[in-house]
């Protein structure tokens, strides 16, 4: 699941505009964790199966309330917006039971029982994972519990009761986008020197940070970051966007361009924007890869963006404006 977020900023000489588009936001990869308790301990975790004892026992969905049953809850944390519902849209059924209580316990494969346990989540892109296997959840996040026997009419226990165990996994789908600042500016541009923008939007003669982006994603193939838009202008009269190929600009050639560096993290600023000089390659309706990680591992890059900009003697002062677009997608 991608979720769309909008922050602007802006850039100027006077005055530049950025609309900056993003994903979904903020985070690390957590695992889900489950563990056997009493109903009381379990708080602000997730009842997922409770159980008339350790060894031995039967079953009843997390819906009731047997008071024999409190002792021994499958309890579950670690996920945002985990539930227990088989009616929402993203669950996933890891037992089936021959009653809501007193029950014994059948994999899901199987049709002999009617009443569904579930793990669910209220984010539809969170992958749900469950399983069973022999001995051990290699390759899952935890153990829900154990099954006496498979694959129906079984009583349960705790995960280290039996042999047999039941298994889930919950891959949750993050990436964080955030910019340093909402306005940036040049100040005034002029046909002697080269401006640089910067948040304070006075500009700078010798380059300056005009902001930074600092992104992470768990995602398994990670990320790429995007700019479109067109270049600086005052009416029908353009800054010269300085293209492909990675470059210094001279000074009153009337030129405009952007370049980033990138701490931190394992991504990585891409040509022409990775060199010493400055490019602008994009326009209104074509995107330009800025930087990329070809792996998300949490670990945030922070990327230095540099804007620079001159106009020759000829060009009209003024209010020189532009729309520049930042996009981040999560490869999962």
């Amino acid at each position: 699941m991608l979720n769309l977020n909008k922050k602007i900023i802006y850039l100027s000489y006077l005055t530049a505009f950025f609309a900056v588009l993003f994903f979904p936001l903020a985070y690390s990869y957590a695992a889900l964790s489950c563990s056997v308790t009493t109903a009381g301990l379990c708080g602000a975790g997730t009842v997922m199966l409770r159980m008339s004892g350790s060894t031995n026992a039967h079953a009843e969905l997390p819906s009731q309330s047997t008071a024999v049953y409190n002792n021994n809850v499958v309890c579950c944390t670690g996920i945002t917006g985990l539930g227990n519902s088989c009616a929402v849209s993203n669950s996933e059924n890891f037992a089936k039971l021959s009653g809501v209580t007193n029950a014994h316990v059948e994999l899901p494969s199987q049709s002999l029982y009617g009443n569904n346990a579930c793990l669910s989540s209220s984010f539809a892109g969170d992958v749900i994972t469950v399983g069973n296997q022999a001995t051990n959840c290699n390759g899952y996040d935890t153990t829900l519990f154990s099954m006496e026997k498979t694959p129906t009419n079984s009583q349960v226990g705790i995960p280290t009761a039996y042999n047999n165990k039941v298994c889930a996994k919950i891959f949750s789908q993050r990436i964080s986008f955030n910019i340093s600042s909402n306005s940036i500016g040049f100040g005034n541009l002029i046909p002697t020197g080269l401006r640089y923008a910067t948040p304070s939007g006075t500009g700078s003669s010798s380059e300056a940070e005009s902001l930074n982006i600092s992104i992470s994603t768990n995602a398994p193939a990670g990320y790429g970051l995007y700019v479109r838009g067109d270049t600086l202008k005052n009416g029908a009269i353009a800054i010269t966007p300085i293209g492909g190929t990675n470059t210094t600009p001279s000074v009153g050639s009337k030129a405009f361009g952007l370049r980033a560096v990138a701490t931190g993290g394992n991504g990585s600023v891409v040509s022409p924007y990775s060199g010493s000089g400055f490019a602008y390659d994009a326009n209104s309706t074509t995107d330009k890869t800025v930087a990329f990680a070809n792996t998300g591992n949490g670990v945030t890059t922070t990327y230095s963006i540099r804007t620079v900009a001159t106009i020759d003697s000829l060009l009209n002062p003024g209010n020189y404006s532009t729309n520049l677009t930042y996009v981040v997608t999560a490869n999962f």
